[in-house]
């Protein structure tokens, strides 16, 4: 197993670039509230939009087979370079949306060209960084890969979501063969679960 798989950064990281675009560009949107639950896409009326989260978290889907890529917090702005995606409110939020013609009016305007190209390098790194971790070449790798991602994530996330039901939304993995993998690294001290919830990751071996 690549150690550099271990050590990743995680998706969900923040960056200062996507909270100043969506600083700057909430003066012209109008904020809305969307319960739990509500899907959101990227296009609307047939043109391409940005979704800018104020408030709460989204988690951001494939639309061409629903995998779950990650969970958006506040401050992220969607839409920019990543179309092929739709959005699944996670808890109460509050979204503002402008058209994609909009966004790039305002960005010229306010002369944020460097934020922006600063913010498309941040996306371009996360999806190789996805890619590469779907495309590990055994379900071993893919489980640690989301292990870490899993302990990247806020404690109250975590302790809602059984660890296998996060692997399994993430990936083309069965149950089977999560749980056992699961069962295994619990087994032999190198992660510790309870109640399903992953508390602790203590070291996660190279080869399986």
């Amino acid at each position: 197993m690549d150690e550099k798989a271990i050590t990743q950064p995680a998706l969900n990281t923040p960056y200062p670039w996507s909270k100043t675009l969506v600083e700057a560009l909430l003066p012209f949107a109008t904020p809305q509230s969307y319960r739990k639950g509500i899907r959101l896409d990227l296009r609307q009326d047939d043109k391409p939009v940005c979704r800018l989260i104020i408030s709460g978290s989204a988690d951001v889907h494939r639309s061409s087979d629903n995998l779950l890529i990650v969970r958006a917090p506040s401050f992220t702005i969607l839409g920019l370079g990543l179309n092929d995606v739709y959005i699944v409110t996670a808890e109460p939020c509050k979204i503002a949306t402008l058209s994609l013609d909009e966004v790039h009016q305002h960005i010229q305007e306010l002369g944020l060209w460097e934020v922006l190209a600063k913010h498309m390098v941040v996306v371009s790194s996360k999806l190789f960084s996805y890619s590469k971790q779907l495309s590990a070449p055994t379900a071993y790798e893919v489980i640690c890969s989301q292990l870490v991602q899993l302990m990247h994530e806020p404690e109250p996330l975590r302790s809602k979501i059984s660890v296998e039901r996060f692997i399994r939304d993430r990936t083309h993995l069965s149950r089977s063969s999560i749980m056992k993998i699961l069962a295994d690294l619990k087994t032999g001290g190198y992660i510790s679960i309870e109640n399903g919830r992953l508390v602790a990751i203590h070291h996660l071996p190279q080869k399986y």
